[in-house]
């Protein structure tokens, strides 16, 4: 069931959303943009973080929480 939610929506994130980068944990991110690479439109963001930066991130990269190695 839970695969074949993800297979009807697998992007987890929006514009707004605060979000967290793996290897950059201490301060929250925010999606600015989400957009789909290569040719099954694989789901990447646009997020800027606290020293507005902006980043590119892939989905598996992110986390709503802080990701604890």
């Amino acid at each position: 069931m839970i695969l074949e939610l993800l297979n009807a929506n697998p992007w987890r994130f929006a514009a707004g959303d605060d979000v967290y980068i793996a290897g950059h944990e201490q301060h929250p991110a925010k999606v600015t943009e989400a957009f789909g690479v290569g040719r099954l439109g694989w789901p990447h963001y646009l997020v800027v973080d606290h020293q507005m930066h902006e980043w590119t991130v892939p989905q598996q990269c992110l986390a709503r929480s802080p990701i604890v190695p």
